[in-house]
């Protein structure tokens, strides 16, 4: 009898509710609901970046050091041969120069080339249902970018050191044009990951178009020495966009031809590919799961 009249309490609250304020309890609930799914792949994210770290870490000597002496090593190298080959630049520092280049494409390449195979290296991980095949894309993301993000730091800053000079013009263009193409390389990233899953020769062919994509991103050269004739084609890229940008934000002297370096072109190129990457994985998400 008592919780027959609770229950008709409830029912009589419930039907003298205006509309508005139905509408307010939906979306509360949907609120919450939002909260939780958010929570919950906060908590998976962070999961993965930990697993991320600690499999890199046992992979190194040094531990946690051995993470950062393995990038600042090879990149040592490169600049080392590259800087002698390239000479002396009257724009720019020669090894300034050759970081940039070399730390933004090894940046995307470790970003969107290596999430091509991240289905396959987290397969046991998805049989648990909070966990999707978007996360470990971001997981990965948030490692790369932070690691070298302090590598571009750790190196820039023994350049300024070593040579005695210190030109960071625009704080702002170097950050935002790196962290946009953190962005991008993410986007071009989740694509990969879905059409290398669902085709796989593209993993076969990926490979190939590497080289060709080192050498037209503008690691060793400057847009100016490109041929005016292709020049545009070149500017397309959005590797090349970012590193020329941060490259004029480092030196003024550097300096780039605003109708073809675009830092409106790159912000766009990177919100245009969120959205189709966002797209895309909605669509065969449930297919990545399921194969």
């Amino acid at each position: 009898m008592i919780e027959n009249k609770k229950n008709k309490t409830i029912l009589n609250k419930f039907t003298n509710l205006k509309t508005w304020d139905l509408k307010w309890l939906i979306s509360d609930h949907k609120l919450k609901a939002i909260k939780t799914n958010l929570n919950i792949q906060k908590n998976v994210i962070k999961a993965l970046i930990y697993r991320e770290l600690k499999t890199r870490i046992s992979k190194v000597r040094f531990g946690v050091f051995g993470l950062f002496i393995q990038p600042l090593g090879v990149i040592t190298v490169f600049l080392f041969i590259f800087s002698f080959l390239r000479g002396i630049r009257n724009d720019i520092d020669t090894a300034l120069f050759l970081t940039v280049g070399v730390i933004f494409f090894t940046l995307f390449y470790e970003i969107a080339i290596r999430s091509l195979n991240s289905m396959q290296a987290n397969e046991a991980l998805f049989f648990y249902k909070p966990v999707k095949p978007i996360d470990t894309v971001i997981a990965r993301t948030i490692v790369e970018t932070c690691l070298y993000s302090i590598v571009l730091i750790i190196i820039t800053a023994g350049i300024f050191f070593l040579k005695e000079i210190w030109t960071l013009d625009q704080v702002f263009i170097v950050t935002s044009s790196y962290l946009t193409l953190s962005l991008f390389s993410f986007n071009f990233g989740l694509l990969l990951m879905v059409a290398g899953h669902k085709y796989p020769i593209i993993k076969q062919i990926m490979p190939l178009l590497n080289r060709p994509l080192w050498f037209t991103s503008g690691i060793f050269f400057s847009i100016n020495q490109i041929p005016p004739g292709i020049r545009g084609f070149f500017s397309w890229n959005p590797i090349l966009q970012s590193i020329e940008l941060a490259r004029n934000g480092f030196t003024e002297n550097y300096i780039i031809d605003p109708s073809i370096i675009s830092y409106r072109y790159l912000i766009w190129i990177s919100l245009f590919s969120t959205c189709i990457s966002y797209w895309i994985y909605t669509r065969n998400e449930k297919f990545l799961l399921t194969r």
